[in-house]
């Protein structure tokens, strides 16, 4: 791979690009721009896009004076005396592309695939509002062959990690020929230029003008949600006659607002792909619940419904240290289960999650970091603390999905263990209730 496939449709600094290239970063077709911009009072980030007063992010030693901006240091410190540098996309090409996928969609899921390609003709942002387990990925793929055949680059990004993990191995399931790069902050692959990437929302930030279509999965997620640092660099790696499709079951009222004033077309889907209802919590009230699990002991109703478990058991923690308790209580009180427990910084998450996939766990305890976009085939669920501000509406509906989404195993059972009934806890109940009358369901 040259410079140019390495830096086509990308934004990157210095210590960001190979040695190797260095000695061609001089060259005319290859963008050079201050890292900062810098004014009287503030400085403004020409990746990120924010700005701050320039005073706060000041750096001084013996030799100089220079800025820098806090918002995206974590994809490395831009800086008033640094460059990023770029080379521009070219243009679309039609060519070859293998589209196998032997599933068959539903009549409603149909019309939406239909209604996707339509508007992407069109250059129309589209917000697909679909349930847990609709199937938002299958729907996604006619628009995704029509793009790739007319020479055109895409994007599917989420803001979570385990997202990202498990769509990747279902595009390449569909696009056998297709090299599909992976994006996230810890990956060991080399980047390679695609047509398709499948990446994180925080590695668009990289990217500039790249793509004729970005997909946002999960929009409404933590960290993506109501960040403008995100949802800028999201526009600024699409092309200025790109198209934005964004998929979520729990639309934010900034994106309901988008649709009203016509902004962003909408497609809804109340019902599951395989024709079952939503699975609708029930409330088991502890009033010694959360001093149970502060002192490291397991509360009776949680011990009731392990007692009877059958299925393999996804069981979600306000917090690690709590989640961490329950697990060494656990390992004690069931030595014949296999119990592992995930948190966003724990190294060996991904294999764990894994291990869950492949039914060698059956029981996984886990923070709200899975709260969203992985499926386990037949699993029960349930919510330590649902009371807790943790929790709001849109992540207990969320969680509540995450049973019975496939179509061998489509029932479940989904539990909120609470000492007092939130208001969150009733929204999410009240909305999973109001999908399934939508659906068709009493």
């Amino acid at each position: 791979m040259n410079l140019e496939m390495f830096l086509r449709g990308r934004k990157l600094l210095l210590q960001e690009i190979p040695a190797c290239y260095h000695s061609e970063l001089e060259s005319e077709h290859v963008k050079k721009e201050s890292g900062l911009s810098i004014s009287n009072q503030t400085s403004y980030c020409r990746r990120c896009g924010s700005k701050h007063l320039k005073k706060d992010y000041q750096i001084k030693n013996p030799y100089r004076i220079f800025y820098y901006c806090p918002e995206c240091i974590g994809l490395g410190r831009v800086e008033s005396r640094n460059f990023l540098y770029s080379i521009p996309e070219k243009k679309c090409q039609k060519r070859e592309v293998k589209f196998l996928w032997k599933g068959q969609l539903t009549k409603d899921q149909a019309k939406i695939s239909k209604r996707l390609v339509r508007y992407y003709k069109k250059e129309k942002d589209h917000l697909i509002h679909a349930v847990t387990g609709a199937g938002k990925t299958e729907m996604l793929f006619s628009l995704i062959d029509y793009a790739l055949k007319k020479g055109e680059r895409i994007a599917v990004a989420s803001p979570r990690v385990d997202v990202c993990l498990e769509l990747h191995p279902r595009f390449q399931e569909a696009f056998p020929e297709e090299e599909i790069a992976l994006l996230y902050g810890k990956s060991t692959i080399p980047y390679n230029y695609t047509h398709f990437v499948v990446t994180t929302t925080h590695q668009l930030l990289r990217f500039s003008e790249a793509f004729d279509l970005i997909v946002v999965d999960e929009v409404d997620a933590f960290p993506y949600a109501g960040n403008k640092v995100l949802a800028h660099g999201t526009k600024q790696a699409l092309k200025k006659t790109g198209t934005l499709v964004y998929l979520t079951a729990t639309p934010s009222i900034e994106l309901l607002e988008s649709v009203e004033n016509e902004q962003l077309k909408i497609s809804q889907l109340a019902k599951r792909y395989h024709g079952y209802q939503l699975p609708v919590p029930i409330c088991q009230f502890d009033f010694f619940l959360v001093s149970y699990f502060r002192k490291g002991k397991l509360p009776s109703c949680l011990q009731d419904l392990l007692d009877e478990q059958q299925r393999q058991c996804l069981l979600f923690f306000p917090n690690i240290e709590r989640m961490i308790l329950c697990f060494e209580k656990l390992k004690e009180s069931y030595p014949n289960k296999k119990i592992a427990y995930v948190f966003a910084g724990k190294e060996d998450r991904e294999e764990i999650i894994k291990k869950m996939r492949n039914q060698q766990i059956d029981w996984l305890l886990t923070t709200t970091i899975l709260e969203r976009g992985v499926t386990f085939p037949n699993i029960d669920v349930i919510v330590c603390e649902a009371d807790h501000r943790v929790f709001n509406q849109a992540s207990l509906v969320q969680i509540s999905g995450r049973v019975g989404r496939k179509r061998e195993f489509p029932i479940g059972q989904i539990s909120f263990l609470h000492n007092g009934r939130t208001k969150e806890m009733k929204k999410a109940i009240k909305q999973i209730k109001e999908m399934n009358q939508k659906a068709g369901f009493k």
